[in-house]
């Protein structure tokens, strides 16, 4: 049965998340250690890393930033550029299904004033990646994930970039292990710690199932840990050195000319998340099936942690907006999978843990008329 954590809403299914003898999840706990942290030295500690790898005669970029074109994306590109004064190359690896918001908040990024490298994948080949991604492991949005996490890595390694800045900290704001920022090098052993997006996990069986071929996977092969220890290609989160507040960081970047939604995303109540990308609720909705909640307990959570709402609130939140099979862009999704709805049913199926969700005296899974499933134990 899922516990849920005594202050936010996280349960006990959430991966590398862990909870203290008073019920108190590691997330809330590491977001309340950010106020005990002094910021001013961990800003001088920065400076410090800045120091040492960014360009000292001007001819080449000061660092990387991988970039999405939501708010943290700007946010990040802005601080860098004109808090720290540094010359930033900024790279977006463009998802196929990109929203007229994303491009909007991308272009008004580039407008801050730096150099844009946006990576345009093959989309035959994406497309070949997104269906193995759904059905061998329930993310359709995988060779997304897999390139915003290689092709800065590459374009690093073949400019001799050494230094990568990520945006916020997992280990402050989502309870990822506290040793996250320990290490630095971003060779594979970083990566694994990170998602372990690899494109060699990728059963030799299944290249001639879904007609990979090597030559048309460059995009997505991460470099070696010879050629990152040769250039030093370090990474670091912005949210380990600067006080890190996603709704101060919002209403500033609106400042900017970054833009919400016009519409309520399914799965979740706010406007301001993950809004680059359409199939995205998708993913949302296959963790849900995995783990037993999505993208509205991230929501609600990061809130009641923030103090903007009570748990009351957020629990009602939850059973409105979460679990329900994304509608709106389905027969899109469909297409984009070359799937059937009954092969898509069977996927969810597939992927679904028959130990958080209800099941009949057969095992099966137990559905309303709309296919939605309900949880085993309800949240409290």
């Amino acid at each position: 049965m899922m516990k849920y954590c005594k202050k936010c809403l996280y349960p006990d299914t959430k991966p590398q998340l862990e909870f203290n003898s008073d019920g108190i999840c590691s997330a809330c706990t590491n977001v309340k250690m950010k106020e005990e942290i002094d910021w001013d030295k961990k800003r001088k500690e920065f400076v410090q890393i800045l120091e040492k790898y960014t360009d000292k005669d001007g001819k080449n970029y000061d660092c990387i930033i991988p970039v999405s074109g939501g708010k943290d994306s700007m946010y990040q590109t802005y601080v860098m550029k004109e808090e720290f004064g540094l010359n930033p190359l900024v790279i977006n690896f463009h998802p196929l299904d990109q929203t007229d918001v994303g491009k909007k908040n991308l272009e008004s990024l580039k407008k801050i004033g730096v150099d844009c490298i946006e990576f345009s994948p093959n989309p035959n080949v994406y497309q070949k990646l997104a269906k193995y991604g759904l059905t061998e492991l329930g993310d359709f949005q995988w060779p997304e994930h897999i390139g915003i996490f290689t092709v800065p890595v590459q374009i690093a390694v073949k400019y001799k970039i050494p230094l990568i800045i990520w945006g916020e900290n997992p280990q402050l704001e989502y309870g990822q292990p506290t040793d996250i920022n320990k290490d630095t090098i971003l060779d594979r052993e970083w990566n694994e710690k990170n998602g372990g997006y690899f494109l060699d996990k990728i059963k030799p069986e299944h290249m001639t199932k879904y007609g990979f071929e090597v030559k048309d996977l460059k995009p997505y092969l991460y470099p070696s840990d010879d050629e990152i220890k040769k250039v030093g290609v370090t990474g670091v989160f912005l949210g380990t050195y600067i006080k890190w507040d996603i709704f101060k960081q919002l209403e500033f970047v609106k400042t900017l000319g970054f833009s919400e939604n016009d519409e309520i995303r399914e799965g979740t109540y706010d406007r301001w998340e993950n809004l680059d990308v359409y199939f995205s609720v998708f993913h949302d909705y296959f963790k849900f099936l995995k783990y037993g909640f999505g993208r509205t307990t991230d929501h609600v959570s990061i809130e009641i942690r923030y103090g903007k709402m009570t748990r009351e609130k957020g629990i009602e939140l939850i059973k409105k907006h979460e679990g329900k099979i994304p509608q709106k862009y389905l027969k899109e999704f469909l297409n984009a999978a070359a799937i059937t709805m009954n092969e898509f049913e069977e996927i969810c199926d597939k992927f679904t843990s028959k130990e958080l969700f209800q099941t009949d005296q057969d095992g099966k899974l137990v559905k309303d008329k709309e296919g939605n499933l309900t949880l085993k134990k309800e949240i409290t």
